[in-house]
């Protein structure tokens, strides 16, 4: 009997120790995002509990609701943009960029059979974009004005279009070219009836900058338990090694409504593009890149339409690690 006690109030200190040794970590995840994509797949393979991780998930509707939960501390993670991140730091908001989510992709798209095959073809025709802030547009206008001698936006029409009806006003020619999100851009071209002018990465090349150059990061509360934090990123990358390897993966994704793909023989561009989207890394370089990219876009388009006028530094951390 005595032994019995004895083995019972083993058992009871062993459980309240792996309790105890168990994380928890909240993200906030923007439907529609990518990051829903990496949650689905943590869960999918049991990688949180693998990691002794428990992973809380709040789905809202806009980027600016995870903004705002990020700032009031109902999520400790988030993804966002670099430039976003230094705009929060800047506001005293104690956040910190820990590491890249995806890289700099996409580019500029036009029909199969249209007369344009440079850059340099863009000057009088009608452009789309998502915004006039996008990346890729702005590194666009860089590109124009350092190697053909115009600004894109100056010496084309540049309009708004949403990235899904960018083919539709392509299809009815109401603009010769587009610049889609790089989704948007790896269905179209992989259907035939598209293609790539020039790519993010080429662009990046042309600007003398690194063509791997981190766009969106995961971003953390400075508050966030340093372990939990570290343990998150680990799932993440197991999660994404295995999202690159597994077949089954891909349709249970659409199957649980995380992406809209009407077509399913689109599935592999979209594949493909989304692991070349995947960062390499995270160093001081990688910071330096974005940085030197920031300013490259500040000394094009100004602090008004970048949104700030120089990159805080501070607000990115470089010590973790997967």
């Amino acid at each position: 009997m005595r032994q019995t006690v004895q083995r019972l109030a083993l058992l009871s200190l062993l459980l309240g120790s792996d309790a105890q040794a168990q994380k928890t970590i909240s993200i906030g995840n923007q439907a529609g995002g990518t990051l829903a994509w990496v949650l689905f797949a943590i869960d999918r393979y049991g990688i949180g509990q693998e990691l002794g991780l428990k992973v809380n998930t709040t789905t809202y509707a806009s980027k600016d609701a995870t903004r705002v939960a990020l700032r009031s501390g109902a999520a400790q993670i988030v993804v966002d943009d670099f430039i976003e991140v230094s705009l929060l730091r800047q506001k005293g908001f104690p956040v910190s960029a820990v590491y890249p989510f995806s890289l700099l992709t996409g580019g500029v798209i036009v029909p199969e059979g249209a007369g344009i095959q440079s850059v340099a073809d863009l000057k009088g025709k009608t452009l789309g974009a998502t915004s006039l802030t996008d990346k890729t547009l702005l590194l666009l206008r860089a590109y124009t004005r350092a190697k053909i001698g115009f600004d894109v936006q100056d010496a084309s029409k540049v309009v708004a279009v949403s990235s899904p009806l960018m083919e539709q006003f392509m299809q009815r020619g109401e603009i010769q070219a587009g610049i889609p999100f790089w989704h948007h851009a790896a269905r179209m071209v992989s259907g035939g009836k598209y293609r790539q002018v020039i790519s993010s990465g080429e662009l990046l090349r042309g600007l003398g900058l690194p063509q791997n150059v981190p766009q969106l990061y995961i971003v953390a509360r400075n508050d966030t338990d340093p372990e939990a934090l570290r343990l998150f990123l680990k799932a993440v990358s197991l999660a994404q090694q295995k999202m690159k390897t597994d077949d089954a993966f891909w349709p249970a994704m659409l199957d649980a409504n995380l992406y809209a793909l009407p077509d399913r023989t689109q599935l592999p561009a979209l594949r493909t593009q989304w692991a070349a989207g995947l960062p390499k890394g995270w160093s001081v370089s990688d910071l330096n890149a974005t940085l030197l990219l920031t300013r490259k876009l500040i000394q094009v388009a100004g602090p008004d339409v970048v949104g700030l006028s120089r990159l805080d530094t501070r607000a990115f951390n470089t010590t973790y690690r997967p």
